[in-house]
């Protein structure tokens, strides 16, 4: 993305609370925050005065944005943990793997107790929260209700009744056998309390404060205002939409148009936390619904780790279709927790669309431009398929290659292919080259597909010449032209060799950046492979 698109996206950033993801040139995320409000905090990098050097290096780097909307700031901040956990940006100061914002839970035990805990763990009993925000006192709401609410404080049962049973913050399991009835009221009770009927407990602690303040003891009086300011945090919270307590993966779609776009959000939640939000926005001039279904029935199709279900608002008959192509449950929720969270879906949907959607048309009108400058520049007409070719290794060991498709100009994921490089230790950069080019038109020759137009490698001569000559082999040489992006002595790519000519580019043109972009893509593309190789290997 060019500084101007950013600036763009920057312009459209809500004044909304939410967590916003930096990432590089490469697309890689570099930074991960939190905010109340997301267009001031982004702003604020870009403001050098008050930046420290830490800060300005980041914003160096910094080449896009992503940002997820989220219902309340104690959102927010549980929405950003989970990604820095999963993501681990540069630039983070990393959170501990195993930190978890706190709950609280009353068990499921006979004698039940009521917990604080940053463990998760439903068969326990009925949990709270989590509760993140830094101005929330969780553990003081915690000791208050254990004052209020007379359930068992000992791990064990003891022989004999002790100081809680005296003064009535206990029911006495140790020495009496309490009646079901009683429990089920208190945890109804605690129930009411976490859904905002808390009028009477309020009322008591105003009295409470009002006569330490009486008797001069200001101590006490702030203990219990603070008391009720956390009170009323909970009441005005609704629950958590990043942390939703099921163990099995989910993903909630959610959706907004404008005109002829559609811009299509999938949140998924993995053992109950919001970790990724995959989008899109794609253009429609017929049945909104079936786009829908397509769109899904395609991202599902190439996506290999499925979730056990998904929600979102289609009718019966589109969720049926949906049923029948994909090994999912797509369920259309009509009360409860889920209708929330697909409000907060299509509240990212609508700000992904405002902040993106001019950015990706003013992007396809310069690619289209580009893609036409350069079927002049090579005297080609029809581009309908071009292939792109990358090699990647580490001091020329594990090779691997990578292979990206351009259908009519633009990316076809579904057309990317990956390459293992046989005795990949023995060859060079051609010798590799040559051999991913053999082996993929020999196979596309042996099924029957179509052929490029174009060939492009990331490299000089050498490796179109290596191209070319696993073209000859199969006869294909005079059919698919050939073309090399080579780089200056800089290593920054310079220009286009084609048919032994090198033709140097203004790298300020249309086109220029076009191919530029094409290069970053497959580069990409092979070191993401390569890394997943290397993984897996050690």
């Amino acid at each position: 993305m060019d500084q101007q698109a950013l600036a763009f996206k920057l312009q459209n950033v809500p004044k909304l609370p939410g967590v916003y993801l930096w990432k590089n040139k490469h697309g890689e995320i570099i930074y991960i925050g939190k905010a109340k409000n997301l267009y001031n905090r982004t702003h604020q990098y870009f403001n050098a005065k008050g930046n420290n050097y830490k800060t300005n290096v980041l914003v160096s780097h910094i080449a896009d944005l992503d940002f997820i909307v989220t219902k309340t700031e104690n959102d927010s901040l549980m929405l950003e943990a989970n990604l820095i956990n999963q993501h681990r940006p540069k630039y983070n100061i990393l959170l501990k793997e195993r930190f978890n914002y706190p709950y609280i839970v009353i068990t499921n035990e006979k004698d039940p107790r009521l917990l604080y805990t940053r463990n998760y763990r439903s068969y326990k009993g009925k949990y709270y929260g989590p509760f993140a925000a830094s101005n929330f006192n969780k553990f003081d709401i915690y000791t208050l209700l254990n004052h209020l609410f007379p359930l068992r404080k000992c791990y064990k049962l003891p022989k004999k009744r002790c100081l809680y049973y005296d003064i009535g913050e206990c029911l006495g399991p140790c020495i009496k056998n309490v009646e079901q009835n009683k429990y089920d009221e208190i945890r109804k009770q605690i129930d009411d309390f976490f859904n905002g009927k808390t009028k009477s407990i309020i009322k008591m602690l105003e009295e409470k404060e009002k006569r330490a303040s009486e008797k001069f003891d200001f101590e006490m009086a702030k203990k219990y205002y603070e008391l009720i300011q956390n009170i009323n945090y909970i009441n005005k919270n609704d629950p958590s939409n990043v942390f939703i307590g099921a163990k099995e993966k989910i993903d909630v779609v959610g959706w907004y148009t404008h005109e002829q776009y559609l811009a299509l959000i999938i949140h998924t939640y993995i053992n109950g936390k919001l970790l990724t939000v995959n989008k899109l926005i794609n253009e429609y001039y017929d049945n909104l619904d079936e786009l829908i279904v397509s769109c899904l029935n395609d991202y599902y199709l190439h996506n290999f780790n499925l979730p056990q279900q998904v929600y979102l608002p289609l009718e019966q008959k589109y969720l049926s279709d949906l049923n029948y192509q994909n090994k999912i449950k797509f369920i259309n929720p009509k009360a409860g927790k889920f209708i929330s969270i697909i409000k907060l879906a299509n509240t990212n949907a609508e700000q992904y669309f405002k902040s993106d959607y001019l950015v990706y048309k003013r992007q396809k009108a310069l690619n289209e431009d580009a893609f036409e400058q350069l079927k002049q520049l090579l005297g080609i007409d029809n581009l309908n398929l071009i292939n792109v070719f990358d090699m990647s290794n580490l001091f020329g060991t594990e090779k691997v290659g990578g292979m990206i498709a351009l259908s009519n100009g633009e990316f076809n994921k579904k057309l990317y292919r990956k390459f293992i490089i046989k005795d990949a230790n023995n060859v060079g950069d051609t010798q590799a080259m040559n051999e991913v080019v053999s082996r993929q038109y020999k196979r596309t020759l042996s099924e029957r597909q179509s052929l490029p137009n174009l060939i492009i490698v990331d490299g000089g001569i050498n490796q179109v010449n290596a191209t070319i000559k696993a073209l000859q082999t199969i006869k294909l040489d005079q059919i698919i032209p050939v073309i090399g992006l080579y780089k200056d002595r800089n290593h920054k790519t310079d220009g286009i060799i084609y048919r032994e000519q090198k033709i140097a580019l203004d790298h300020k043109s249309g086109l220029y950046l076009y191919l530029f972009n094409i290069q970053e893509e497959v580069h990409r593309f092979a070191i993401s492979f390569f890394r997943q190789r290397k993984h897996r290997l050690n």
